[in-house]
């Protein structure tokens, strides 16, 4: 693979792209208060990438701390945290076509319909509702108490929200109503991820908190819920000195994915969680991000190193009992976040 050369900030000149052909978005954070937030593309079949391209594209900073990246209907959305915005892209030049403003700390967005966006909010108590057409805010969803929102995902009307911080709560909402109508608590605390799989169950992953928190501490724990009636139906628990993160699906809806010191995989018909990682990891990497190309199947792994210096990401192919590594390039700070093209 190639590494696109380090670029020396400053007015920058714009450059025109053309990224017709598939790949996927990688969001690089960047550090927190530093301005140094990323965003590469990288071509899947060329096997290349092209950092910056952001910044190359639209001559000015992407800003601080890009969160996350989405998809939506020939747009591309990136969710800029500190810096309080979302920018709107087209995915094949890279420029920016529109803006998202009026949002305190913006973490994640998702699309219930074509003309909405909910966008999730670290500081503000609502969930932000988009028109889409005009890349307005027409609403705001209250959470009833709840200080900070991450995660959705969608099973017909309803959406469930991950409630991270000082929380053991999923939010259930009525996107044809925007509002709350449901909270599923659990005996775990701090959801910090979730999905829905091909059966209509949703997947929460919680992290425990930590040793000397406020809210305390509890077991990590993956758990199995029915989406249709709000059940908890299973629950998956794993020891305190764990911190398994960034829940993800395959394609097809019924193969899991998360962190945990290295890559685990698990069928959502698993009796149990897995007892050994799939993709080990042997050499004490910082794993950051984790996302699954939903055409490919196969796995993308952002590496922090140490925080301090640009990151790489890996991509295996998952081989059933374990994963070959298919190739590694160099992006920016601190990747995170995925959008597959």
């Amino acid at each position: 693979a190639t590494l696109a050369a380090c670029m020396d900030f400053g007015p920058l000149d714009e450059e025109p792209f053309g990224f017709s052909q598939g790949g996927v978005f990688i969001t690089c954070e960047g550090n927190f208060g530093s301005d140094n937030a990323s965003l590469s593309f990288y071509r899947t079949d060329a096997e290349e990438v092209e950092n910056e391209v952001f910044s190359r594209a639209n001559g000015m900073r992407l800003g601080d701390v890009a969160q996350s990246m989405a998809l939506h209907r020939g747009r591309g959305y990136v969710v800029v945290n500190n810096s309080g915005v979302v920018y709107v892209i087209d995915p094949a030049s890279c420029t920016v076509t529109g803006l998202i403003e009026g949002v305190v700390s913006p973490r994640y967005i998702h699309f219930p319909n074509d003309t909405t966006a909910y966008i999730t909010d670290l500081y503000d108590p609502r969930i932000t509702v988009v028109d889409t057409r005009s890349n307005r805010i027409r609403g705001r969803i209250a959470m009833n108490g709840h200080k900070s929102t991450e995660q959705m995902a969608q099973w017909g009307d309803e959406l469930f929200v991950n409630c991270w911080s000082y929380s053991n709560k999923i939010l259930v909402i009525d996107s044809e109503q925007d509002k709350v109508v449901h909270e599923i608590e659990l005996r775990s605390i701090q959801p910090n991820s979730l999905v829905v799989d091909r059966n209509g169950k949703l997947w929460a992953l919680t992290d425990g908190g930590y040793a000397g928190s406020e809210y305390g501490q509890t077991e990590p724990c993956l758990y199995r819920i029915d989406a249709a009636t709000w059940r908890v139906e299973q629950e998956f628990v794993f020891e305190k000195e764990e911190y398994p993160s960034e829940l993800c699906i395959n394609g097809a809806g019924d193969v899991l994915y998360f962190i945990n010191d290295g890559i685990c995989k698990m069928s959502v018909t698993a009796a149990h969680a897995p007892v050994r990682p799939l993709i080990p990891n042997e050499r004490r990497h910082q794993i950051y991000g984790l996302a699954v190309d939903p055409t490919s199947g196969e796995i993308y792994v952002g590496d922090a190193i140490d925080f301090e210096q640009p990151g790489v990401v890996y991509r295996y192919r998952d081989t059933g009992q374990s994963a070959e590594l298919v190739d590694s390039f160099g992006v920016g700070m601190l990747p995170s976040a995925f959008a597959f093209k």
